[in-house]
C-alpha cells in the first residue's frame, strides 16, 4: 500500500515537474508589446522656416532651431521584447529603432542614446544620432527622420510581436513602411521593409538602413570583401588599406570621416565585435536585398570626435554600420564610376527582410544565418568552432576538411548559448561547416565568397558620343536634377537627332512639366522609329490621357505590356482608366493582369478591392484589403475602404488614428487624389472632409464640391498660406481654373510655387508678379526676391518684407546680405545687430556678421567676436573656423605689408587654431602651407633664418592627406621649392598633380600661374565665374581658400 502511495507520489511529482517546465517553456516562448512615455533629456528644435525652399525635397521645409538648453520631454515608445532582447521604437521621431538590448548582459547592440539631442545634420535639419534610422527616397537622412511618422501595432498569429512605421515620401509620392518584429524564441529582431512606387512615374531610388553602434579602440569590423569604394570615385583595398588594418576603428586614426562601402563578396551578413568586452552585433539579409555594407566613422580626429558631445551627453562616440539597396551611397561624381544610381520604376515594389542580433562570447564571426552565429577561433595547430545560437537548434554539425567530414554530431542549442568544438587543421586545409539542410554554411575557400566586379571605370568609355550624353541625363535624373538631365538628352540628340532613348526621356521631361504638345512631339519621333517601343509606348499612354485622348492611351499602355518592364505598370495605368469607366470587370482584369506580374502591386490590390466594393462583391473586397494590410499597416486606403464597406463609426475612428504624421492634411490629400483619378469623386470628398483645416484641401473641395463650392473657396482664401506648400501637378490645373473665375493672389501664387518646383521659371514669376503687392506676409517677398534677377527688384522685395515684418530675424538676414552683396558691410551691420540678444543661438546671424566685418577689413572685432561666439554646427560644415582663419590671415597680410612682422607671425599661428567654440574640430593634416609663408616670409624679414628655413622645410614636405585632393596653395609650394633650389622636384611635382587631376582648373591655374603665362588671368576670372552646384554626398572638389590666396598675392607676389 505504501508502495502504492509512493508511486502514486512520484507520478504527480513527475506529473507537477513536466506542467512546471511546460509552463516555464510556453513562457520561455512568449514575446511582448507595449506603448510607453520614457522622459528624456531633451535638446528639442525649433523655428520652420516659413520660406519656400524649391530644392529635391520640397515641400519640406527646413528647422533652424537648436540649442544647448535641455528641458526633461516625455516621448512615446513601442517596447517589444522576449526573453532574449529589447527593442525600443520612437514613433514620434521619425518611427526609428531608438535601441536595442541583449538581455542577459544588459549590453547593446544597437546604440540606444539616453538623451534626444537633435542637431541640425538631416535634409531638414533636425537629426538625433543613435539606434536604427530607415531612409527611402533621394537621399540620407530623409526629412521624416525626425518627425512624427504613421505608426501601428499588432501581436500576431504567431505569437510575434509587430511595430509597424511608415510615412509618404511628398516629393516622389512613393510610400514607405518598416515592420520591426520580435518573435518568441529568438534572439534577433526583424525588419521588414516595403517601399511602394505607387505613381505613374519613375523617380529616385534610395534606400539604406543605418544601425548605430558604440565606437571603441577593440571594435573589429566584420564585413566580407575585398575592395571598398566611397561616395564618388574614391576606392581602396579592404580590409588591407596601405598597409593599415582599416577593418579596426583604431587604425582609422588618419584622414577625415570615413564612408567605406565594402563590396567584392557575394555575403549574406555583416556587424562588428568588441573584443574587450566579448559582444558585438550582426545583420542578416539575403543578398540581393541587399548589395550594400556600409561602415560609417566620424573621424578621429577632433573633426569627427567633437560630434560626441554634440549628440550625446554621456553615451559616448559611435559608428553606423549600414545596409543597403546598391553598393554605395552614390554622389553625383559616383556617375563616372561603375556605381550609377538607380531609378525606381512606376508601380514597382521593393520588400526587403533583414535581422539584427548581438554576438555573445562568440569572438567574432565568421558566417550568419537567422539560426545561428559561427565563428573559427585559431589556437596554434588546431581551431575552436564556436557556434551560437539565434533560436534553438536541434540539428546536426557536419565538419569537412578538404571535402572530407572529420565531425558529424547532433547539437542542441538554446539561443545565445555557444557551442564548441575543437578541430585539427594544417595552414592550406579547406574547411566547410553545414548546419542541418544547410541553415548555416561556411566556407574558407576565398572563391566561394570574393568576387572581382571592377570597382573602377573603363577610362576608354566616350561621354562625348549620344550614349554617353544620355547616361549623364539619366543619372541626373535619378537625382531630381530634371532640367540639368534635360540639357543632357539635349545634347545627346545633337550628336543623333534618332538616339530612341534620349527622345522617351525628353518626352518626360516636358511631361513632368505638364507640356503635353510638347511631349508628344518626341513621343512621334519615337514611335516613327520602333512602334513597339515599351517605354515610347508607355509614355504615349500617360500623354494622351492627359490631352483627353483615351483611346490612344489605352492603345499605348496595352503595346507597353509587350515589354517586361513597363508590364505591371501598363496594366495597372489601364486598370485605372477602366475604373474611370466604371467599366468593373475590365479595371479588375487589368488589375490582377497587374498583379501575377509583381503581386506586391498595393495601386493595383487597392484598384481591385474598389473595383470589388463597386460591384457589391463586400466579402471579396475585405479579403483584398487584409491583403493590403499585411503589405502595409499604415495604409491609409485600406482603412478608409474599411470603413466605406462597414460604415461604422468605429472604423472612421481607425482611419483618422491611423494618421499620426507630422502632415496629416498631405495624407488625406494624397488619399483623395487617389480617388479622384480613378473617378470616385464623393469617396474623395469623404476623404477631404475628415481632413484637418488646410487652404489646399478647401480649394480641392471647392473643386469637387459643387455644392458649396463658395463656402470652401471662401475659407481657402480667408486661411494663411504659411507654410502652405502645394507641389502637385493635379492642383496646379484646379488652380489655373479658379485663377480665370475667382482671381485672388494666393491662387497665383499657390501656383507659381508650382510651377517653379517643377522647373518653369517665367510662368512662375509671371505668378508672382500677378500677386502685386498685396500679400501680407514677409515669406512671399523672400520667396520672390529668389526667384528675381534685378537688384532693384530684389531690394523691393526685402524692403517690402521688412515693412510687414521688422523683427523677424529671417527678414533681417536676406537685407544684411543683400548689402553686404552691394558692398555696403555698415548697413548690413546696423540691420543684424539688434537681433544677436533676440537669437543667441542662431548662427547664420552671427557667422553673416563676421562675414561683414571681415568685408570691412575690421579682422581684430571679427576675431574677437568668434572667440567668444557659441556656434552649433551642422554635419560637415566648417564655416565658423574658416572665418576665424580668414579673419586671422587678413590681419597677418596687413601686419606684414606693414611691416610689422612679429604681429604678422603671431597672426599667422593663431590661424592655426581650431576653436572649440566654432563647432568644428582639427582635422588629420591639414594644410598650412598659406600660414606658413606668411611666417616664411615674416622670419626672413626678422632676420631669423633657422625659423624661416625649419617652415621652408615644412612647406615643401607637404603632402595632401589620403583622398584630398591639391589646391591652389600648391603654387607657394613650388615657388618655395624653387627659391631653395629645387627647381625640378617643383617641376617633377607640378607634373604629378596635373597628370593626377587633369580636369582640375586650380592645377592649371596653379601651372600657368607658375610659368607666368597671361592664361593664369584667364583662368582665374572662370573659377570665380563658376557656379558650384553642390548635391547630396558631393565629393566634387572646391578650393574655398582659392580666393584668399588670390587677396594674398595681389601684395606678396614677387
Amino acid at each position: 500500500m505504501k508502495s502504492q502511495k509512493k508511486i502514486k507520489l512520484l507520478l504527480n511529482i513527475g506529473a507537477g515537474l513536466l506542467l512546471l517546465s511546460m509552463s516555464v517553456n510556453v513562457k520561455a516562448q512568449q514575446a511582448f508589446i507595449r506603448e510607453e512615455l520614457i522622459e528624456f533629456k531633451t535638446y528639442p528644435f525649433s523655428d520652420p522656416d516659413p520660406i519656400p525652399e524649391i530644392n529635391r525635397i520640397y515641400p519640406y521645409f527646413y528647422f533652424h532651431g537648436y540649442t544647448n538648453n535641455a528641458i526633461q520631454q516625455k516621448w512615446k515608445m513601442v517596447v517589444l521584447e522576449n526573453d532574449y532582447i529589447k527593442v525600443y521604437v520612437c514613433p514620434e521621431i521619425g518611427g526609428k529603432i531608438w535601441g536595442a538590448i541583449e538581455k542577459s548582459t544588459g549590453k547593446e547592440f544597437l546604440y540606444y542614446n539616453h538623451v534626444v539631442k537633435f542637431r541640425d545634420v538631416a535634409m531638414r535639419g533636425a537629426w538625433t544620432s543613435g539606434g536604427l534610422e530607415y531612409n527611402f527616397g533621394d537621399i540620407g537622412h530623409i526629412p521624416t527622420c525626425a518627425t512624427p511618422v504613421d505608426y501601428a501595432i499588432r501581436e500576431n498569429t504567431d505569437g510575434s510581436v509587430s511595430c509597424v512605421v511608415g510615412a509618404i515620401d511628398l516629393p516622389s509620392g512613393t510610400k514607405w513602411n518598416v515592420e520591426i518584429k520580435v518573435s518568441p524564441g529568438k534572439a534577433f529582431f526583424e525588419t521588414k521593409a516595403g517601399w511602394f512606387n505607387n505613381t505613374e512615374l519613375p523617380c529616385t531610388y534610395y534606400h539604406w538602413m543605418n544601425a548605430a553602434a558604440k565606437a571603441g579602440n577593440d571594435l573589429e569590423f566584420i564585413y566580407p570583401g575585398k575592395n571598398w569604394i566611397g561616395h564618388g570615385t574614391e576606392t581602396g583595398d579592404w580590409p588591407m588599406d596601405d598597409d593599415r588594418e582599416i577593418s579596426w576603428y583604431k587604425n582609422n586614426d588618419f584622414g577625415s570621416y570615413k564612408s567605406y562601402h565594402v563590396i567584392n563578396s557575394y555575403s549574406d551578413f555583416f556587424g562588428g565585435y568588441w573584443h574587450d568586452e566579448d559582444f558585438g552585433f550582426g545583420h542578416y539579409c539575403n543578398f540581393d536585398e541587399k548589395l550594400g555594407k556600409k561602415l560609417w566613422i566620424w573621424g578621429l580626429a577632433q573633426e569627427g570626435m567633437i560630434w560626441e558631445n554634440l549628440l550625446t551627453d554621456n553615451d559616448g562616440q559611435y559608428i553606423e554600420f549600414q545596409a543597403g539597396k546598391l553598393f554605395n551611397q552614390a554622389a553625383d561624381s559616383s556617375t563616372e564610376t561603375p556605381f550609377k544610381h538607380k531609378e525606381f520604376p512606376p508601380h514597382d515594389v521593393d520588400i526587403m527582410n533583414e535581422i539584427w542580433f548581438p554576438l555573445k562570447e562568440t569572438k567574432g564571426m565568421a558566417a550568419a544565418s537567422e539560426y545561428a552565429v559561427l565563428n573559427l577561433v585559431k589556437d596554434e595547430k588546431k581551431q575552436m568552432v564556436l557556434i551560437s545560437a539565434l533560436q534553438s537548434i536541434d540539428d546536426t554539425l557536419f565538419i569537412y576538411r578538404n571535402g572530407n567530414l572529420i565531425y558529424d554530431n547532433r547539437i542542441k542549442l538554446q539561443p545565445l548559448k555557444l557551442h564548441k568544438t575543437a578541430i585539427e587543421v594544417s595552414e592550406n586545409d579547406e574547411i566547410e561547416i553545414i548546419l542541418g539542410n544547410h541553415k548555416l554554411k561556411y566556407s574558407s575557400r576565398k572563391d566561394d565568397v570574393l568576387v572581382d566586379r571592377p570597382p573602377r571605370p573603363d577610362k576608354k568609355f566616350d561621354w562625348e558620343t549620344a550614349y554617353g550624353h544620355y547616361i549623364k541625363g539619366l543619372e541626373l535624373e535619378k537625382q531630381r536634377e530634371f532640367i540639368r538631365a534635360r540639357t543632357a538628352y539635349e545634347k545627346a540628340l545633337e550628336k543623333d537627332s534618332h538616339f530612341l532613348p534620349a527622345l522617351t526621356r525628353m518626352a518626360l521631361s516636358f511631361y513632368r512639366q505638364m507640356k503635353y504638345e510638347k511631349a508628344m512631339e518626341y513621343i512621334r519621333q519615337a514611335l516613327a522609329i520602333d512602334t513597339y517601343d515599351g517605354e515610347a509606348n508607355y509614355m504615349l499612354g500617360l500623354i494622351s490621357r492627359e490631352t483627353g485622348n483615351i483611346t490612344l492611351s489605352k492603345s499605348g499602355f496595352s503595346i507597353a505590356m509587350g515589354q517586361v518592364a513597363y508590364r505591371t505598370a501598363a496594366a495597372t495605368e489601364l486598370a485605372v482608366l477602366f475604373l474611370k469607366e466604371k467599366d468593373w470587370e475590365k479595371a479588375i482584369q487589368y488589375a490582377e493582369k497587374a498583379l501575377s506580374y509583381n503581386v506586391f502591386n498595393i495601386e493595383a490590390l487597392q484598384i481591385l478591392s474598389l473595383a470589388k466594393r463597386k460591384q457589391g462583391k463586400k466579402n471579396d473586397a475585405a479579403e483584398v484589403l487584409k491583403k493590403i494590410a499585411k503589405l502595409d499597416a499604415t495604409n491609409h486606403f485600406q482603412k478608409m475602404e474599411s470603413f466605406l464597406l462597414s460604415g461604422k463609426k468605429s472604423d472612421k475612428e481607425e482611419f483618422i488614428a491611423g494618421i499620426t504624421n507630422e502632415l496629416p492634411h498631405e495624407s488625406y490629400l494624397n488619399l483623395a487624389l487617389n480617388y479622384y483619378k480613378k473617378g470616385c469623386v464623393e469617396e474623395a470628398v469623404t476623404v477631404l472632409q475628415m481632413a484637418p483645416e488646410n487652404p489646399i484641401i478647401n480649394l480641392w473641395l471647392a473643386h469637387m464640391d459643387q455644392e458649396d463650392q463658395n463656402q470652401h473657396m471662401k475659407k481657402a482664401l480667408s486661411q494663411s498660406p504659411e507654410f502652405v506648400f502645394p507641389h502637385r501637378i493635379e492642383t496646379a490645373e484646379i488652380l489655373s481654373r479658379f485663377i480665370k473665375d475667382k482671381p485672388d493672389w494666393r491662387l497665383n501664387y499657390y501656383l507659381g510655387l508650382i510651377l517653379w518646383h517643377k522647373g518653369l521659371i517665367q510662368e512662375a514669376k509671371m505668378q508672382f508678379e500677378a500677386c502685386g503687392t498685396e500679400p501680407d506676409f514677409a515669406a512671399f517677398y523672400l520667396a520672390k526676391m529668389k526667384l528675381e534677377d534685378e537688384r532693384v527688384q530684389r531690394f523691393e522685395c526685402v524692403e517690402k518684407a521688412r515693412k510687414l515684418e521688422p523683427d523677424n530675424w529671417r527678414v533681417a538676414l536676406a537685407m544684411a546680405e543683400y548689402y553686404l552683396a552691394e558692398g555696403s558691410g555698415v548697413k548690413a551691420m546696423k540691420i543684424l545687430r539688434p537681433f544677436f540678444k533676440t537669437n543667441p543661438e542662431q548662427p547664420a546671424i552671427g557667422l553673416l556678421y563676421v562675414r561683414c566685418l571681415n568685408a570691412l577689413h575690421e579682422h581684430e572685432k571679427a576675431l574677437r567676436f568668434l572667440e567668444s561666439y557659441e556656434l552649433l554646427p551642422f554635419e560637415g560644415a566648417t564655416i565658423g573656423r574658416d572665418l576665424y582663419n580668414e579673419a586671422c590671415l587678413l590681419s597677418a597680410f596687413t601686419a606684414l605689408k606693414k611691416g610689422k612682422n612679429d604681429e604678422a607671425i603671431n597672426l599667422a599661428e593663431k590661424a592655426k587654431n581650431w576653436p572649440v567654440n566654432l563647432g568644428v574640430g582639427k582635422p588629420f593634416n591639414v594644410d598650412e602651407r598659406l600660414e606658413d609663408y606668411i611666417l616664411f616670409l615674416a622670419f626672413n624679414a626678422n632676420g631669423k633664418v633657422k625659423e624661416a628655413k625649419q617652415i621652408a622645410s615644412e612647406i615643401m614636405e607637404y603632402t595632401p592627406g589620403i583622398f584630398k585632393e591639391e589646391n591652389s596653395r600648391l603654387y607657394l609650394q613650388l615657388i618655395v621649392l624653387q627659391q631653395n633650389g629645387n627647381k625640378q622636384q617643383a617641376d617633377h611635382l607640378l607634373e604629378n598633380f596635373l597628370e593626377k587631376y587633369p580636369e582640375s582648373k586650380y592645377m592649371k591655374w596653379v601651372e600657368a600661374k607658375y610659368i607666368k603665362s597671361q592664361k593664369a588671368s584667364e583662368i582665374e576670372q572662370d573659377i570665380l565665374r563658376e557656379k558650384n552646384i553642390s548635391m547630396a554626398y558631393d565629393t566634387k572638389f572646391t578650393d574655398k581658400g582659392f580666393q584668399l590666396l588670390l587677396d594674398f598675392l595681389k601684395e606678396f607676389d614677387e
